[in-house]
């Protein structure tokens, strides 16, 4: 992957410089950084969760139990990314998945889902009594 390539994504953006020189915003490239290498808090959680969903149990030193608030808000973060993703990109990831994992990803997808309904349903059910 090149800069040329994410300038053609929509990931990164460049801006004019002197003459024909164009420059990337610090801001941008270390969003884009962090976007690719994730604060190691979201990582680890985003990698538990994945392997929770395929109920994968690695044994593992015990670590602190993140509350609940934080563990919403890291997928909460990590589910936003979905939002960089178009559907060109989810139709080639599908056409090179083999089917022994269709089941597995249909599963997990279905699970995401259920779990975005709900907190849609408790964000709603807040704003309807905010409003009355």
């Amino acid at each position: 992957m090149t800069l040329e390539q994410w300038v053609k994504d929509g990931r990164i953006k460049t801006h004019r410089g002197v003459g024909r020189e164009a420059f990337f915003r610090a801001a941008d490239v270390e969003a884009l950084y962090h976007e690719l290498h994730p604060v190691s808090e979201l990582a680890a959680a985003v990698a538990d969760d994945e392997q929770e969903s395929a109920g994968e149990v690695a044994p593992g030193p015990a670590r602190k139990q993140q509350d609940p608030q934080m563990r919403v808000y890291l997928r909460l973060q990590a589910d936003a990314k979905w939002y960089d993703i178009p559907e060109e990109d989810i139709r080639i990831w599908f056409q090179q998945l083999s089917p022994d994992g269709y089941e597995r990803n249909k599963r997990n997808v279905q699970h995401t889902i259920k779990k975005l309904q709900y907190l849609v349903s408790l964000i709603e059910d807040a704003q309807q009594r905010e409003q009355s």
